[in-house]
């Protein structure tokens, strides 16, 4: 599956999922009241997975309307990065980083328990690589071939739309940063980590900081010349907008709202929906 990565407006993003099926559902009740919906593009956020037992259902949604909106799209958030790379969705060995990390750092048992019926178990030894493996056999094809093939970004005339945000702390330009989010490019050599920061210290060949390894691109981004950035990944009180950047994640997939961003045309100031009141 090849989702685009260019989009034209109006544009609606939506923020971070995490299987909350029933808040998609109430949210695109509303926005199809809007003067906007019939010619809307729809950008996801990433984060689709984990936190809720409904995961399943809520992919099939996105898949639904995706296809229903000709043109719409969804970017790659961390817990989707950990998923596929851990059960090994796109058909390469699983990466022991995220084998170990998804099993350790993420909210991974609700999406066991969409798929599988059940919690997963770590013992004996290889216990949770087989686990694993059954989550990935469990899946609809093409819910893994979805998530796995899910870009880094999409691209508007004045937005971008990925999970976090560019870096500062990377010794090349935004424009550079963008186009290895394109490549879906993240190695050393590309993004040459500035010497004794906290991205060269910590730099991890298999987790973008673009994609949340680096928590404080989503309130400090690296402006990008020309375009603002949307992102999700941080929970937030309430939608966050500058010059820079559009944060939009209230929900975090643990409270009620979530949050849609309407963008009407490259200079329009951002309108925002709520799934709840």
């Amino acid at each position: 599956m090849q989702l685009p990565t260019q989009v034209s407006y109006p544009i609606i993003a939506i923020g971070d999922l995490h299987g909350r099926v029933e808040w998609l559902d109430k949210l695109v009740a509303k926005l199809r009241k809007r003067p906007e919906w019939p010619h809307a593009k729809l950008v996801f956020l990433g984060d689709l997975v984990d936190r809720h037992p409904t995961v399943k259902d809520l992919v099939s949604r996105v898949l639904e309307l995706i296809a229903e909106k000709p043109g719409s799209t969804c970017v790659t958030g961390n817990h989707d990065l950990a998923l596929v790379n851990a059960a090994g969705l796109h058909d390469r060995p699983p990466p022991a980083y995220w084998v170990r990390r998804y099993g350790a750092a993420y909210d991974h048992r609700y999406t066991f328990q969409s798929y599988l019926g059940r919690t997963p178990d770590f013992m004996p030894q290889g216990k949770w690589e087989q686990e694993l493996a059954e989550l990935k056999a469990a899946m609809p094809a093409e819910h893994r071939e979805f998530l796995a093939s899910l870009p880094w970004v999409a691209e508007a005339e004045r937005h971008i739309f990925l999970h976090n945000g560019l870096s500062p702390e990377l010794d090349c330009p935004a424009t550079v940063q963008l186009e290895c989010l394109h490549r879906r490019v993240w190695d050393r050599d590309a993004v040459n980590p500035r010497f004794s920061t906290d991205t060269d210290r910590l730099f991890t060949p298999e987790y973008p900081v673009w994609l949340g390894a680096d928590k404080r691109l989503s309130a400090n981004p690296l402006p990008l010349p020309g375009k603002v950035q949307v992102s999700g990944h941080i929970q937030i009180d309430a939608p966050d907008a500058n010059a820079v950047r559009i944060r939009i994640d209230t929900s975090g997939g643990v409270r009620e709202p979530l949050m849609a961003c309407v963008l009407t045309g490259p200079h329009a100031e951002p309108v925002f929906v709520a799934s709840n009141g």
